[in-house]
Parts: C-alpha cells; sequence; structure tokens
C-alpha cells in the first residue's frame, strides 16, 4: 500500500497540474476580470452562452461594484455563497462523497466479514446500486458511520486523498474531480476579481470537501462550511490528535445552512448559488438580504452532455420568478461544462 504522505502528496500534485490547466483554459476570461472598468475586456465568463441568466449576474455585479452608484455595496459585504454537490461538481448518479463511502467499505469489508449478509453492507458489497437508492439516506446511515467513524483525522484525509486519485465516474471514465462545472469557476473567479469573498456551504462532510476545494475550487479549507462528524482529542505517537466518532455534531442542509452561515460569517450573503430544494432557505436568506442581493438556481436540464433532473428542486424552481432569482439552464446557458474540449 502506498504511504500515507505520498498518497497525499501524488493528490496534491495531479489536483495542482489539473487546475492549471483549467486556469489556461479559463486565461481569457481571468484577464478579462483584471479590469473590470475597462470596457474593451476580454470576455469574463467565455463559457457561458449569451442570454438572460449571464445578462443579469454580470449587470448585478457591474451594479454592486459601482461606487458612485445607487446599489454600491461595500468589499466587506460581499460574501458569495455556492453550493458543492451539483452546483460545483457533478452530483449524478450518486453524490461523490457516497461513492467514496461505498469505496471505502469495500476496503474495509475483509475486517467484516457480517457485512456480507447485513444490509445496507451487503447492497454496497453487491454493488446493489437499486436498493442503495430505495433505502434513503436514513437507512445508509450506518455507511457514514462505519466509513467516517472511528477513524484519525488525518488517516480519513488520507482515505479521501486516494479516492480522489485512484477512482472514477462510471461514465465519463475521470476522476471525479475533473468533473466541476468550468462555468461555475469562471465565475468564482469573476466575483473574486470583483473583491467577493467566495464559501462553500454544502450539506456535504466539511472534512471531505476541504481535501480538495484548494486545488480543485482554489478556495481555502476555512471558507468551507458543511456537515461535521463528532470529534475528540486523544494522543497519537505522543502527540495531541483529532479522532473522528460516530454521529453528525451537525447537519448542514436546509434551514441550518442560513444559521452556519451566520455563525461561521456573521453576515448575509449578497450573492448565492445553489441547485435543489436544500439550498432553498440558503437563498432566500440571501434575496431577503437588505444590501442589493442575487440569488442564482441551476438547473439540471441537459440530458446530453450532462443529466436532466428535476427531483429535489420542485419547490425552488416553482419559487425562483417570483422571489426574483436568475434561473441558470445547464443546457442553454452552459457553452461547456467540464471545460474546453471536454464535453
Amino acid at each position: 500500500m502506498t504511504p500515507r504522505f505520498l498518497r497525499s502528496s501524488l493528490l496534491r500534485s495531479i489536483l495542482i497540474i489539473k487546475f492549471l490547466l483549467l486556469t489556461v483554459a479559463l486565461l481569457p476570461g481571468l484577464i478579462g476580470c483584471a479590469d473590470r472598468q475597462d470596457s474593451t475586456q476580454a470576455d469574463p465568463l467565455p463559457s457561458w452562452n449569451d442570454g438572460a441568466a449571464r445578462s443579469g449576474i454580470l449587470a448585478f455585479v457591474q451594479r454592486v461594484t459601482d461606487r458612485n452608484g445607487p446599489e454600491f455595496v461595500a468589499v466587506r459585504d460581499r460574501i458569495a455563497v455556492f453550493d458543492n454537490d451539483g452546483t460545483l461538481i457533478i452530483e449524478k448518479p450518486t453524490l461523490v462523497q457516497f461513492e467514496f463511502l461505498y469505496t471505502r467499505i469495500r476496503n474495509l469489508a475483509p475486517e467484516h466479514p457480517e457485512w456480507s449478509t447485513l444490509q445496507p453492507f451487503k447492497a454496497v458489497l453487491e454493488d446493489d446500486r437499486e436498493a442503495l437508492a430505495d433505502m434513503g439516506f436514513r437507512k445508509r446511515g450506518p455507511l457514514v458511520e462505519a466509513s467516517q467513524g472511528n477513524v484519525f483525522q488525518d488517516d480519513f484525509g488520507s482515505a479521501v486523498a486516494e479516492f480522489l486519485v485512484t477512482e472514477k465516474h462510471a461514465r465519463y471514465q475521470r476522476r471525479y474531480v475533473e468533473l466541476v462545472y468550468a462555468p461555475m469557476i469562471e465565475l468564482i473567479r469573476y466575483l473574486e476579481a470583483n473583491d467577493f469573498r467566495v464559501f462553500i456551504v454544502s450539506g456535504g462532510g466539511i472534512d471531505f470537501i476541504r481535501n480538495f476545494s484548494e486545488d480543485v475550487y482554489a478556495i481555502p479549507r476555512e471558507r468551507v462550511i458543511g456537515s461535521s462528524t463528532k470529534t475528540e482529542l486523544r494522543s497519537r505517537d505522543n502527540r495531541v490528535a483529532v479522532y473522528r466518532k460516530t454521529g453528525f455534531r451537525s447537519i448542514n442542509a436546509g434551514r441550518f445552512k442560513p444559521l452556519n452561515i451566520w455563525l461561521h460569517i456573521g453576515r448575509r450573503p449578497v450573492f448565492t448559488v445553489g441547485n435543489s430544494d436544500g439550498d432553498f432557505d440558503m437563498l432566500r436568506f440571501t434575496s431577503d438580504a437588505d444590501l442589493p442581493s442575487l440569488a442564482v438556481l441551476l438547473r439540471h436540464d441537459d440530458a446530453v452532455r450532462e443529466y436532466a433532473y428535476a427531483e429535489g428542486s420542485e419547490k425552488a424552481l416553482a419559487a425562483a420568478p417570483g422571489l426574483g432569482w436568475i434561473t441558470v439552464s445547464m443546457r442553454d446557458d452552459f457553452a461547456t461544462l467540464f471545460g474546453a474540449g471536454s464535453d
């Protein structure tokens, strides 16, 4: 087995290379952001098609950064938050973190022969995706505890690193960290160029996302807000270390997203992007702000390049027009999904 420090180093090297390649692909947009006051600037969102969504986003940023305009927002208040699964990275047919859980259960199975006849472990070992989908999150809870609990934080991070380096998406046959949406990465860079501080606010595990947020999204790990497990301090090799116990400390979904935003940031976002009903309260928290704000809802409607689905986002899609949110069509508004030459 590859030593832990080598796996972590390998992951970092691979992800840095891929981020540099993506940066090169997006260079025209990044250069265009450098001087936003120049009317001749290059397109800051080259992976976006012209349309109402793109125009609305650009117009909003121009308004809130115009120091002489009526909707100017001070730099300290320019907070932007993005959901992760389905907003920044592919989430079908299974959430990336659940793919990690399944992989880890298979790796740990030799130590637990009882799993071969015990659900939900049996379904994972037999790769019975239909059975797993029918179980729902609660019945799959034992998988979360067995794969992410009772382990030191460093060892958990090494397991995540190995998964991200070695495992590939079944349809695209590419590593999961390569299946991030290029238009969203461009949007993050554009916002940062206009002095927004960008945070990831996800229902996914905070420690899982932190393992790749810096290398893949160029978002510091301290700007990740997510669900967290119970932890404690233990001695390891005569040093104090973080140990992951079973059970959740916080589940960052639904109404808990705005509460955790307030806990960790202390300001309402003025720009939010999400893609499901799990983001509804976060989007509403933004659009109800006293300051000028914009909520953006990503719609997965591209069955050719990705997946078309509305399940789990019906409430948000129905409410978006009345609340003034911008709805982005993946099919119509994204010229490319995963970067130049990949679609």
